[in-house]
């Protein structure tokens, strides 16, 4: 009866953890959640736009009967592997019935909430298989969910749904360590488990790869030599969990490694995907607590500055490797060193200096998969093991008999978190208007599954409202260009379809140049590229400069166009041979 009323007790806990870590979420998000179907972060444009859409193109292609990880609606005809781009393809299918009823951007403000919420109780429940205060578990969950690292990458799905990471760490240790379950059963939850992040974030989960593998090499270490049952257990569980995610992996990863539209460069330049070690230490605008002397500091720093761990977090972890000695303490943290090294890259930079000593970065950056990491995304893991630190000293502290110490620890708490804390809500702006003709009967005017070619021509950065409107218009057409990961002509990786004659014209009018001449010479370059796409039609939407974007379609198309439903038509489109005459 005791063991019953036990669990009730601990479930109820969880329970209220979750609610808590869900209503940070909802305050992190601002005035989201007051219009959460037309406001969201970026306006639903930019990195936002490729969430939206793809969460979109999941349950179309499902609906479709079509493969999900390949699509030739944007970048037509050449497509885009979503596999290489940041997709969500598992929420994205969990959420297709919200999606289809009330529109992808509910669905992206849904998940944003869940990646916070979600990611801070995962690792509050995994911190608490070790540390049995619920407070100082629940501590610690908020340094891994609400991270600087999570809080940089606000609208990046693919990189704070990270609830799944603990759990791929924690089953790792009960494989090799504890090994007080069927192995069998432990092999098939971390199959499952890392095939299912695979199809959240392929790059998480490579480094959570590699750090599963470092920490089995430490659990090893710290028990050899190993029993020949404890390693037959280890073999089976592996074993099974091998089996369980080749089952459901292989096709999707298959498809990254070998399908059309993979990219062979890396995705994130060296400068860019490395962290400084001072960054470790100096909070950005991102941080409630931030001298302006520290902002301009770390605004000399190259590369991210994501990996901030805040001095006090830093002094308690000190404290305790002095104070606290056990395996959990040593190991978490080496693997705290490990996250923090690895984030730095190839190269040690210093407050904004290169210096010329090589981290172990170099020796990792060549391998597959594992290049295309940005370094710094292991800020994320290193705030688990940070908040892990944390807990422990928390619970130590708390346990340490006397009410003056069980206020140390609330105290030591509340300023180590005070410093992680961002310095406000996150600023959701009023979705980009979509024209009532992609969300009419009106758009049933194009083609069904023809090639539209949408003005504003959609491109990298927030140049990609057109991607908006198509999944508005429930994917009813395909379209050039769009904003996505993609191969050059050498493979190296593209933002957006390689430039041609009509997207650079397109783009110089979008950006307020003045519309080029029409020389035969473009009229022809202009119409090869309409016949590569196979446009059938030209739809030009709101945006700036947009007379002068009519005029030259018109000038380029021939004709007038049909104005409806706040657009501008030009059905069955061709390019003329030269101007029109009394136009």
């Amino acid at each position: 009866m005791n063991g019953l009323v036990d669990r009730v007790r601990a479930a109820r806990a969880q329970l209220l953890m979750l609610l808590a870590f869900l209503a940070l979420a909802v305050l992190l998000l601002g005035s989201t959640w007051g219009s959460p179907t037309t406001r969201t972060l970026g306006g639903g444009v930019g990195d936002p736009g490729i969430f939206t859409w793809s969460l979109r193109w999941t349950p179309f292609a499902i609906g479709r009967q079509i493969s999900p990880l390949f699509s030739d609606y944007l970048n037509h005809p050449d497509g885009i592997n979503l596999m290489w781009n940041t997709w969500v393809p598992l929420p994205g299918l969990l959420l297709s019935p919200l999606t289809l009823a009330f529109g992808p951007v509910l669905s992206f403000n849904v998940l944003l909430t869940l990646a916070y919420g979600l990611s801070a109780w995962s690792a509050y429940l995994a911190i608490h298989r070790y540390v049995p205060n619920h407070g100082a578990a629940a501590a610690g969950g908020l340094v891994y969910g609400f991270s600087p690292a999570m809080v940089a990458h606000s609208h990046h799905l693919n990189l704070i749904l990270i609830f799944l990471l603990p759990w791929l760490l924690v089953l790792v240790e009960e494989i090799v360590a504890r090994q007080d379950r069927s192995p069998v059963w432990l092999g098939l939850a971390l199959g499952v488990a890392a095939a299912a992040q695979v199809l959240i974030g392929v790059e998480l989960f490579a480094a959570a790869v590699l750090l599963g593998g470092l920490l089995l090499v430490a659990l090893v270490a710290m028990q050899a030599p190993l029993p020949p049952g404890r390693v037959r257990f280890a073999a089976i569980g592996f074993g099974v969990s091998l089996v369980v995610f080749a089952a459901l992996a292989a096709w999707p990863l298959k498809e990254q490694v070998a399908g059309p539209g993979r990219v062979h460069g890396d995705l994130t330049e060296e400068v860019r995907g490395s962290s400084d070690l001072l960054a470790v230490v100096t909070p950005s605008r991102l941080s409630a607590i931030a001298p302006d002397a520290a902002i301009r500091r770390g605004d000399r720093f190259a590369g991210s500055r994501e990996t901030y761990l805040g001095i006090p977090l830093l002094l308690v972890v000190a404290v305790l490797l002095v104070r606290h000695r056990s395996p959990v303490v040593g190991i978490c943290a080496t693997m705290l060193v490990v996250c923090v090294v690895l984030s730095l890259g190839s190269r040690l930079r210093v407050g904004g200096h290169l210096t010329p000593i090589r981290l172990p970065w170099t020796a990792i950056e060549s391998l597959p998969l594992l290049r295309n990491i940005a370094p710094a995304r292991f800020a994320l893991l290193a705030a688990l093991f940070a908040g892990l630190l944390l807990a422990v000293a928390l619970d130590a502290l708390w346990w340490d008999g006397g009410w003056w110490r069980r206020a140390l620890a609330v105290a030591t708490a509340l300023v180590v978190l005070a410093f992680l804390a961002p310095s406000s809500p996150l600023q959701p702006r009023p979705v980009v208007a979509t024209p009532p003709f992609f969300t009419t009967s009106a758009v049933t005017t194009l083609p069904r599954d023809e090639v539209a070619l949408v003005v504003p021509f959609p491109q990298k950065g927030r140049a990609n409202r057109a991607m908006l409107w198509q999944t508005e218009a429930g994917m009813w057409f395909k379209m050039p260009g769009g904003y996505f990961v993609g191969p050059g002509p050498d493979g190296a990786a593209l933002r957006e379809a390689p430039p041609s004659a009509t997207s650079l014209a397109l783009g110089h009018i979008q950006r307020g140049g003045r519309p080029p001449d029409l020389t035969p010479a473009l009229r022809r370059r202009m119409a090869e590229d309409f016949a590569r796409w196979r446009v059938r039609s030209v739809v030009l939407g709101p945006m700036p400069h947009r007379r002068a974007m009519a005029g030259f379609l018109t000038d380029l198309l021939g004709r007038a166009p049909e104005r409806t439903a706040g657009v501008e038509l030009w059905a069955g489109a061709t390019v003329a041979a030269s101007p029109p005459q009394g136009v």
